[in-house]
């Protein structure tokens, strides 16, 4: 990275900014050279200062190709050298990271975990922001007037050490379940509403050419292993209780560890019922992001069923043959579906090291993401590409091109859902909502009264120095070990023979002491 002086001398004032063309030439700056930050306006610094940012993207695109931080970079000066990673390589990637040369920032929806945040912070790794943010950047000044977010954003020593994503026009529901409504229709099939209805329908999809290709090429059943917007964790829901990623839920003001279980059990043996029986996407388990939404968009059409964050973003030409499921009734009939109660879609979206040398210029770079159209362009798409201005002040969507999907036409010029950012009711109540966002409304509507209570989801408490270490130790082994089997016992079963070793094991690694840390974060919370 190109190393630059620091001057600490600067009180900004707020800044609201569009993305216009900035006629100033980019060139390369003497990296010894003393930087000034301009107290208001644009260009930030007068010179282009560089900064080495690693980042993360879900979408396979490197962000100096998006039109976003082209056009920010010439009206700002700052040039980014962007370190990319996609998000299967990165949790790899980020260990790397911290054991070598830092980048000046890390940048992108989630690139930290909330253990990342504290244990990096608490070894000096990652700067504090509070005071940076309070003198440098007051459109995340205002965002931190609203009383949760400063709460939440704020570590157990009381600093913040990084920014959000947040869109308050997020549903609570994000993953939901699709059908192939058009090969129902086409066997006479009503919507399945129990767990082996919707198992005799994959069968018939299964044995049916259903898409009429003359290949058996059809795709019963397919999902997205371990990610919350397309993986199969609402569905346990079937069996008594929802899992999460991380495996913790709340039930009477207990946390539970979802993966020792009785009803955790019974869905994995179901699953690879599923499984054995040629129904499920063999590459359920090792496909990317991009190869799963690819397979449901693909014009052949072999796609029975899915679980995605929309029909519109996952199934683009195609959505139009599938419908949404109910969550599937169990033995006790009940139907239950997985909340997620913030607005905040992470809070270590954005971070500085201690290697950055001119973190002022950085933070009123990252601040410009936070003024509120600009926020609206980075999460809806930028305007003139994905939106537009109406003739009362608000803001429309340009008509989706032919063979594009919404989602790339935001993601082709706007890191999008990979960014820091923040869509507030401020500006989202001055958009007129799309079909994809009137999707996601009305499919919140529709889980509305399957949806868990808030007070039983785990809240997305900060944990305290010594609890992240403890965290970090035991769930090195437990994690690994719990996906392991998880996977395993889906593709080639064995769990009924293998359970009772498999929970002494998780207590020998430590689950017991793992859980009681989350236990006492979540009284801590209760407390506040």
């Amino acid at each position: 990275m190109k190393k630059v002086g620091l001057i600490c001398i600067i009180l900004l004032c707020a800044v609201s900014v569009g993305f216009a063309q900035g006629s100033k030439d980019v060139k390369d700056t003497a990296t010894e050279q003393k930087v000034v930050v301009n107290r208001t306006g644009l260009p930030i610094t007068n010179e282009v200062v560089s900064f080495e940012v690693a980042a993360k993207t879900r979408h396979n695109k490197n962000f100096a190709n998006l039109e976003f931080f082209q056009n920010l970079e010439k009206e700002t000066n700052i040039h980014i050298d962007w370190n990319m990673s996609s998000d299967d390589g990165w949790k790899e990637k980020k260990g790397l990271i911290f054991a070598g040369d830092l980048p000046d920032a890390f940048y992108g929806q989630a690139i930290l975990t909330d253990i990342d945040v504290i244990k990096y912070a608490s070894q000096g790794l990652l700067i504090p922001l509070e005071g940076l943010i309070a003198e440098y950047a007051p459109n995340v000044k205002k965002l931190l007037e609203n009383e949760s977010y400063r709460k939440l954003l704020t570590a157990p020593d009381g600093h913040i050490y990084s920014l959000p994503n947040i869109t308050e026009l997020s549903p609570v529901t994000h993953d939901k379940l699709f059908i192939n409504k058009t090969w129902l229709d086409k066997l006479g099939l009503a919507i399945p509403t129990t767990l082996s209805e919707f198992e005799r329908v994959l069968e018939a999809f299964k044995a049916n050419d259903m898409n009429g290709n003359g290949i058996a090429d059809e795709i019963p059943f397919s999902f997205l292993y371990n990610t919350k917007e397309n993986g199969l964790f609402s569905m346990f829901g079937s069996f008594g209780q929802v899992d999460r990623v991380n495996h913790l839920i709340v039930k009477n003001n207990q946390v539970v560890y979802t993966a020792v279980t009785e009803p955790y059990k019974q869905a994995i043996q179901y699953f690879h019922e599923l499984h054995k029986k040629g129904l499920m996407d063999k590459e359920a388990f090792t496909h990317s992001f991009s190869v799963f939404r690819a397979k449901i968009q693909a014009p052949d059409k072999n796609i029975g069923a899915f679980i995605a964050w929309s029909l519109s973003s996952a199934a683009g030409a195609n959505k139009n043959d599938f419908v949404a499921l109910a969550p599937l009734k169990g033995a006790d009939g009940k139907q239950i579906w997985n909340t997620y109660t913030s607005y905040i879609n992470s809070k270590g979206s954005f971070a500085i090291t201690n290697a950055c040398k001119n973190p002022e210029a950085l933070m009123r770079w990252v601040d410009l993401h936070f003024v509120p159209e600009t926020s609206l362009q980075i999460d809806q798409g930028l305007l003139g590409r994905t939106l537009y201005r109406t003739a009362d002040g608000r803001y429309d969507y340009l008509e989706v091109p032919a063979g594009k999907t919404f989602t790339e036409m935001i993601h082709d010029y706007s890191p999008g859902v990979n960014s820091v950012s923040a869509v507030t009711m401020e500006i989202a109540s001055k958009l007129n909502l799309n079909v994809n966002l009137r999707e996601r409304a009305e499919l919140d509507k529709f889980y509305a009264p399957y949806n868990v209570p808030a007070d039983e989801v785990y809240p997305e408490v900060y944990f305290t120095e010594s609890e992240v270490a403890e965290i970090a130790v035991l769930e090195t082994d437990i994690v690994a070990f719990v996906n392991q089997n998880y996977a395993n016992w889906i593709v080639n079963g064995g769990i009924e023979r293998e359970w009772d070793g498999y929970v002494r094991r998780l207590q020998q690694m430590g689950l017991d002491r793992y859980v009681k840390i989350y236990s006492d974060a979540y009284e801590r919370y209760l407390s506040l």
